[in-house]
């Protein structure tokens, strides 16, 4: 009992390493693009870089120390799946206005991508058409 108790701690750990490293990935390809377009600073890369680098190397410390007595079985699988399983329920929950606060996340998420990423909003979300060249300047 204690090794399965041991092994499922051990995939919910792992699992939520995973999540955040995915996380990290994700803002890392967003701040990339905007400092290749000149709309953030080479923090945000850093500090994404950062983000997703940490939690795959504390996951690889955790599975490096129980490599002798780890093999992969149920507990572990299901505790992989504990802290996805978990945010989704919370992002289910309904928020002060009676929305699942999920969809707040999503909103403040694509406002951030949306402001890092300078698209426009007073042209329809052209995104970085604007300059020299673009169809508006042409007669």
């Amino acid at each position: 009992m204690p090794r399965i108790m041991i092994n499922f701690g051990i995939g919910v750990v792992i699992g939520g390493l995973a999540l955040s490293a995915c996380w990290g990935w994700l803002w890392l390809i967003i701040g990339t693009v905007g400092v290749a377009r000149g709309v953030c600073s080479l923090r945000m890369v850093m500090n994404s870089l950062i983000v997703g680098i940490s939690p795959l190397l504390l996951g690889w410390g955790i599975w490096w120390m129980r490599a002798e007595a780890f093999s992969p079985n149920a507990a572990f699988v299901a505790g992989i799946f504990v802290i996805p399983l978990l945010l989704t329920g919370l992002s289910l929950r309904p928020a002060s206005d009676g929305r699942p606060m999920g969809l707040h996340m999503l909103a403040g998420m694509r406002r951030l991508k949306d402001e890092l990423l300078a698209k426009h909003h007073e042209c329809g979300d052209c995104g970085s058409d604007h300059g020299a060249g673009s169809a508006e300047e042409s007669p």
